[in-house]
């Protein structure tokens, strides 16, 4: 690993009781084959079901338990444990697994595009039971986008941030009204870019994400569109009134109905950018009603007497 302070990094981890995928993630870090760097692993579970796999690492780790729930509140203990050498600061997902390479990658597009934010793709592998309509349809399987463009919509998965800038405009924290619905990220990202973050995209910073068997049915992905297409409409009513967004909503289910049914009508059968049109606007809908989809609710922790 190079020794040069100025490419000091934090890879930074949340995680909740996924301990076996946990250590998949910190063993592919362990193969990192270039990049100075250190790893904060913040356990969302007040039990620390994550202590184990992280004290099993041979990497330079920093593993504490934040035990209020929720993604935003575990993604916020992790800023605060950022050190002032620390120059740049990655997420990443505990289900994922990164290539030997993708440290170097992302440093190198920061550096060549002058960047302060670069994210990277994850690649979904399916199981060899998932549908055929999943794959063909393009469900699941994110988009990329060639290298130095504009990242459009960062998130925690797969990302690098210059701490530099986060300094600049006062260390913006994680929003923890969306940690039981998510998009804790998206929020976030937007008000980095908002601040004038310039943000891009690096197409070989490769991680892995193993997709289980039960997020490929049909309710499912139908499901975590709506709750997506909620976040996002949560976002939009900073800009537009309830109204306008409520028939948005309503313009996209149609279209999306109609896109759809065209696309059966020519053997196209299940396409995710048909139903996305519909899930969005149900999700916009709801949003323009304050009605939340909360995906990620768990009680809270016990308050010791």
């Amino acid at each position: 690993m190079t020794t040069d302070s100025k490419r000091d990094v934090v890879i930074a981890v949340a995680t909740y009781r996924r301990p076996d995928l946990l250590s998949e993630l910190l063993r592919s870090l362990e193969h990192v084959a270039t990049g100075r760097f250190r790893v904060i692993v913040i356990d969302n579970d007040a039990e620390g079901s994550g202590r184990k796999a992280a004290e099993s690492s041979e990497l330079a780790l920093d593993y504490s338990v934040e035990a209020h729930p929720g993604i935003a509140a575990a993604r916020n203990a992790a800023l605060d444990r950022l050190l002032p050498s620390d120059n740049f600061l990655v997420f990443v997902d505990d289900d994922e697994r990164v290539t030997s390479d993708w440290l170097e990658k992302l440093l190198t597009t920061q550096q060549t595009e002058k960047a302060d934010v670069v994210a990277g793709p994850v690649i979904s592998v399916f199981p060899p039971e998932t549908p055929k309509w999943v794959t063909q349809g393009k469900f699941i399987q994110r988009a990329r986008f060639a290298t130095g463009s504009i990242a459009l919509s960062p998130a925690t998965n797969n990302t690098l941030v210059r701490i530099a800038f986060l300094r600049d405009i006062g260390f913006p924290r994680f929003d923890e009204s969306f940690s039981m619905t998510g998009g804790s990220d998206t929020e976030f990202f937007r008000r980095l870019r908002n601040s004038g973050a310039r943000m891009v995209w690096c197409n070989e910073a490769i991680v892995y994400e193993d997709v289980p068997l039960a997020r490929t049915t049909f309710a499912w992905i139908f499901r975590r569109g709506v709750r997506e297409g909620n976040v996002s409409g949560r976002l939009r009513l900073a800009s537009v009134g309830r109204s306008r967004l409520f028939l948005e909503g309503v313009s996209r289910i149609l279209l999306g109905t109609i896109r759809q049914c065209a696309s059966f009508i020519t053997l196209r059968g299940l396409r995710a950018r048909d139903i996305a049109y519909i899930t969005r606007g149900l999700g916009w809908i709801g949003a323009s009603r304050d009605r939340l989809v909360v995906e990620y609710a768990r009680p809270t922790a016990k308050k010791s007497s």
